[in-house]
């Protein structure tokens, strides 16, 4: 029988349940120096972007590995315990991919209105 690995499995509670990704890079932004055209709001919808597109470079991953070991596992009960996993796994990268493909919406529509701002200057 096949053990489930620490980063498989273990990281699976680490991030998620009600997480939002974009949060790890919440923090305050500076106020933008002069000469730079990106403004605060700005630098924080692209972080939020980066965050949302590791974590769902994260989940494919993690139901990648899982995969990998439910082909190997012998141990039905493990093997159930595992198509749970890559269940919920499975929820969040779709319930995440939603929201990324909202924000990068929102986010180009400002990097538009930015440059349109700095073209009138």
């Amino acid at each position: 029988m096949s053990q489930p690995s620490r980063g498989s499995l273990g990281s699976a509670f680490a991030f998620g349940h009600g997480d939002d990704p974009a949060e790890v890079f919440d923090d305050e932004l500076p106020a933008p120096i002069k000469g730079e055209i990106a403004s605060a709001e700005l630098q924080r919808s692209l972080a939020e972007v980066k965050g949302q597109a590791q974590f769902l470079l994260y989940l494919a991953d993690q139901i990648e590995a899982s995969l990998e070991q439910l082909a190997r596992e012998d141990d039905s009960c493990h093997g159930a315990f595992l198509c749970k996993v890559l269940g919920m796994y499975s929820s969040q990268l779709e319930t995440k991919h939603q929201g990324l493909g909202d924000r990068i919406a929102e986010t180009c529509q400002e990097v538009y209105i930015t440059v349109r701002e700095h073209d009138l200057d």
